[in-house]
């Protein structure tokens, strides 16, 4: 009996507390009573599954064989390295607050690692489609309506018309809506998949996520976009092409229509003026009124100013924004604007540079998984897509430290190559 509830615990349990707290993730702090925003669903799911990973740890034991390997040093090493860092942080309180969002974000990530046996890629691409799809009705009921989630932050910036969803700002929706599209096309294109309404699901999915994505103004985010498609049509094979191209030509004509027709009462007008203004205001630097460029320029001269009076160390974990409050007058902001700008002015050279040779061995090992007959390689090219996406849109949101979906794509990717090496039997 006792045999059978630790195998029930680690194969069935755990399992299915980490589908839901992979789902609750999408949501956020929308699934809570307001008055405890701070215990929401995702939170709630994520102590549940620390409480019966220690119990399954106590009673199996650790199978640290297949769980030691470059990722899990570095990932480690930079969770230590950030308390080091307590020991010349400023603001201590700042420093707590970025290690509780970068520790449990990487013990997510190897939990990931550590369960890849007994987790289904095919029930985690369910879940993203599932939550995408949500996203989106939420987000048009935003833009016909006007009104927005009590979570968002829309309202007090006195924007109009513009979607946000679960999340606080339409920079952090449209960065979700560039770093999770590849998954949803890949559902679409995946000729593996036999079911007619998921795959036309997933290809309405990423037809209406264009109109949200433009709406949302997030220039970075234009870019990206356009990033994952270049690079999701480059890795996908003839079959796979062919099928982006049918889908496309199938886009285009309706959208001829619709235009022809003028049945988009003017809206596909609008929206190219709307990127033409955004695109144009990339070259914008103009000093007079201290424009966005003008202000990021800013940020990342006084990040690298701080970075250099603390001798390459970095300034200690989350206070970048502590020593950009003392510029704040001439920045106005007082986020960096940029996570790797963030990473390199927090954590130094080192951890930077560490982290950079991370994501590149995490890109190099999916190469490999691709080019193989893996049963894997088709998560591959939409894990690739995302993460070089992510180059871009990581600029577009103030604060990326605390943002769930960035650092899933990353345990995702984790999660295939771990799991790859299991079945190769390379462990």
């Amino acid at each position: 009996m006792e045999n059978a509830f630790r195998v029930r615990l680690k194969q069935q349990v755990i399992p299915a507390i980490f589908y839901l707290t992979f789902l609750s993730s999408f949501f956020g702090s929308t699934l809570a009573y307001p008055k405890l925003s701070y215990l929401f669903a995702y939170r709630i799911f994520l102590a549940f599954l620390f409480f019966f990973i220690f119990i399954d740890l106590m009673l199996n034991g650790i199978e640290l064989k297949s769980f030691l390997n470059f990722s899990t040093f570095f990932l480690i090493g930079w969770c230590a390295y950030s308390l080091l860092s307590f020991l010349w942080a400023q603001d201590i309180k700042s420093a707590v607050r970025d290690q509780v969002f970068l520790t449990i974000n990487i013990f997510v990530i190897l939990i990931f690692m550590y369960y890849s046996k007994y987790l289904r890629w095919d029930v985690f691409e369910n879940i993203i489609l599932i939550s995408f799809i949500i996203h989106l009705a939420v987000g048009y009921l935003e833009v016909v309506t006007d009104k927005h989630l009590w979570t968002s932050k829309v309202p007090l910036y006195n924007l109009h018309r513009t979607p946000s969803t679960f999340f606080a700002n339409p920079n952090d929706f449209a960065t979700y809506l560039v770093l999770y599209l590849p998954f949803i096309l890949a559902v679409a294109i995946n000729k593996s998949v036999n079911n007619f309404f998921k795959k036309w699901a997933a290809f309405l999915g990423a037809v209406l996520a264009i109109p949200l994505l433009i709406l949302t103004t997030s220039r970075a985010n234009y870019i990206g976009f356009l990033l994952a498609l270049f690079i999701y049509f480059l890795l996908a094979g003839k079959d796979q092409k062919k099928s982006l191209l049918q889908y496309g030509a199938i886009f285009l004509f309706f959208l001829m229509l619709i235009i022809g027709f003028r049945l988009d009462f003017g809206a596909f007008n609008k929206a190219v003026e709307m990127i033409k203004i955004q695109i144009s205001s990339l070259v914008d630097f103009s000093q007079t009124y201290l424009s966005s460029n003008v202000r990021r320029e800013l940020l990342i001269v006084y990040g690298l100013s701080f970075l250099y009076d603390y001798l390459f160390f970095g300034v200690g974990s989350g206070n970048s924004r502590v020593l950009m409050e003392k510029v704040k007058q001439y920045t106005v902001n007082v986020e960096l604007h940029n996570w790797f700008l963030d990473v390199l002015v927090c954590y130094g050279v080192v951890i930077f540079i560490l982290y950079l040779i991370w994501i590149v061995y995490i890109l190099y090992n999916l190469f490999k998984i691709k080019k193989s007959s893996n049963t894997l390689n088709l998560p591959t090219i939409p894990l690739i897509s995302s993460i070089s996406a992510f180059f871009i849109s990581s600029i577009s949101s103030s604060k990326m430290i605390e943002m769930r979906i960035m650092w899933f794509v990353f345990a995702l990717s984790l999660f295939v190559l771990a799991k790859s090496k299991k079945e190769e039997g390379e462990y």
